[in-house]
Formats: structure tokens, sequence, C-alpha cells
């Protein structure tokens, strides 16, 4: 999570925890005091999450350019810059989403490669949606798509990518059924 204690931050580094998600300064800056020498991404806004039924781009997460500045302030205060990670929503139909977001991380690779800084990690956190009603595109045409539109950004220097399958994965795992036998006034 981009939101941490200081004190869960110390915890965890101690646990051999090496690796964290941010998208602030204060966050990073307590990533240098309590976990030094870890390895840092950061969490980007989306544009189009709108179309998930939860969007979750505007809960966590920071513009491209303030991206850019926390990487570069991680790297000044020992961290090891290590990647970028965005959210397309909860239940994302539109496959389009990920495209524009990749090319949004491309854009801060490559921004960070004239600085000298070579990421090796994206995190595309969740947001393949499951089949409730109504139906969206089956799972691989997702990969497939997302496959594409890393190949088209990034072509053969792809990096590390994590993907969570999330509620794909697990949203029909169960059926609630209830009935509404009174309203009361």
């Amino acid at each position: 999570n981009t939101i941490k204690k200081s004190a869960d931050i110390e915890f965890a580094h101690q646990q051999g925890i090496t690796l964290f998600a941010s998208d602030c300064e204060s966050d990073i800056r307590n990533l240098a005091k309590y976990a030094p020498g870890s390895q840092v991404y950061i969490r980007v806004l989306t544009e189009g999450s709108e179309t998930a039924d939860w969007p979750l781009s505007r809960k966590f997460g920071c513009q491209a350019d303030m991206a850019i500045e926390l990487i570069l302030l991680a790297q000044e205060l020992g961290l090891e810059p290590h990647g970028i990670s965005f959210h397309v929503g909860s239940q994302q139909r539109d496959i389009a989403t990920w495209d524009a977001a990749i090319a949004k991380v491309r854009f801060i690779f490559d921004r960070l490669a004239e600085s000298g800084i070579s990421l090796e990690m994206i995190n595309m956190g969740g947001g393949m949606p499951a089949n409730y009603a109504p139906r969206q595109h089956d799972l691989a045409a997702y990969g497939t798509a997302i496959r594409r539109f890393l190949d088209e950004d990034f072509g053969d220097a792809v990096p590390q990518v994590l993907i969570e399958p999330g509620r794909s994965l697990v949203g029909e795992a169960g059926v609630l059924v209830s009935e509404v036998v009174q309203v009361s006034r």
C-alpha cells in the first residue's frame, strides 16, 4: 500500500521486506529512514478508470511528473528505484484503459532513463473483471491486448510485469440470494 505507518515500515523491513510502493514525498522519506536501501516503485494515477465499476485511480497515486520527482528523490535518499504501478479500476471492461496507462508508464521510464535511472518493473495492480452481467471480454482477450500494448511501448525491453487477477479469479466464487420481506416506514 502507498499509505504506511513508520512503525509498520520498520517492522516489515526487519522481517526482510525490501520492496515498497509509494506515491508521496513523506512516504519516500519514511522508507529511506525506516527501510534503508529498499527497492521502491511509485503508483501513478490513470485516466479512464471511470469506466470501471469501482474506479481506484483517485484513491492512490500521483501524476507522471510527480512520479519522476519521487523516483529521483528516492535515489537521492539511498533507496533503489525499481518500477511504476497503476490500477485501472476494479471490474474494468474497457481494454483500452491499459493501453493509456502503459503508455504513461513508458513515458516515465524514458524520462528517468535520461537521468540514468533504469526501472525494471511494472505493477499493473488488478482490474481483470469477473463474468458478471453484463458480460465482458474473456480473460484471454485482456491478456492478449495487454501484451500487445507492452510490446508496442517497450518492444524487446519489456520489464518485469506484475498483475493481479483479483475479481476475475474469485468474483464468482459465491452468490448471495436474499429476499426483502418487508420495508418498515
